[in-house]
């Protein structure tokens, strides 16, 4: 018997109902789900903050696991419902960038838009795609049934990537990905983009040096973080407030 997890991932909360609505149709569909939330607070409306965290678990999951995101700012408008077969994984969600960066990185093997009358919630709404068109298609998938059923094939239109930072021998331009509920400010740095780790830089008149653990971080520091980018922080307090950048920020590093 086919028996594949479902992580769900959206900005809805856990104050509201959504999450738990969701998780009722799927049982509906599919009584033996196994779902789990992976991100229930992601922020709102950012599709670089639910790119950045889908992209940074998904390799960490069984094969064959749905990923089930429910970021969209655009539920209502023509963007495309659709679910992605990779190399290893589903990934079910709007068609506006947030899927992108995990499903190219594991290997894109079909794309289809959700269609088929079987899957979306009769009465759709219009304005909670994730219980009408998401969710269902998601059960159904966990459930076996194949890719072509749910809807036509299509192609994605929204390839969103993660923005390069802008770097030269004095300064780096970077943007903040991601900011945890520690304060913690990954920045789109990989290890590639700093040569010389023992040099010191300045952020907003702050001195900052790289260290290898949070527990080293004397003030202000960069850690290169389990994601695999370079983040910002504070020992036991928040580089974010600190700083005062959120998600979406472009910050200057100055090199000394």
């Amino acid at each position: 018997m086919v028996k594949r997890v479902i992580a769900l991932l959206t900005d809805f909360g856990v104050e509201e109902h959504y999450n738990g609505v969701m998780k009722g149709v799927i049982l509906k569909i599919n009584r033996n789900a196994l779902i789990l939330d992976l991100v229930a607070s992601a922020k709102s409306f950012s599709i670089m903050d639910a790119a950045f965290q889908l992209w940074a678990s998904y390799k960490y999951f069984p094969y064959e696991t749905i990923f089930l995101v429910v970021v969209d700012p655009g539920v209502g408008t023509d963007r495309q419902p659709l679910v992605i077969k990779t190399k290893n994984y589903f990934f079910v969600g709007p068609d506006n960038g947030v899927l992108y960066p995990a499903a190219y990185e594991d290997g894109i093997e079909s794309v289809v838009k959700i269609t088929s009358e079987k899957v979306i919630l009769k009465n759709r709404n219009g304005t909670f795609d994730g219980r009408d068109v998401f969710a269902p298609a998601a059960a159904y998938l966990s459930k076996g049934m194949p890719i072509e059923a749910l809807g036509q094939y299509t192609e994605i239109k929204e390839k969103y990537v993660f923005p390069e930072p802008i770097i030269n021998k004095y300064s780096i331009k970077a943007t903040v990905l991601h900011v945890d509920k520690f304060g913690d400010v990954v920045l789109n740095l990989k290890k590639e983009h700093i040569n010389d780790t023992s040099k010191k830089f300045i952020i907003k008149d702050k001195n900052v040096q790289i260290k290898a653990t949070f527990a080293e971080c004397v003030g202000l520091c960069m850690v290169f973080g389990s994601s695999g980018f370079y983040e910002l922080a504070l020992n036991q307090g928040s580089a974010s407030d600190l700083l005062k950048i959120k998600t979406g920020d472009e910050i200057e590093i100055e090199i000394v």
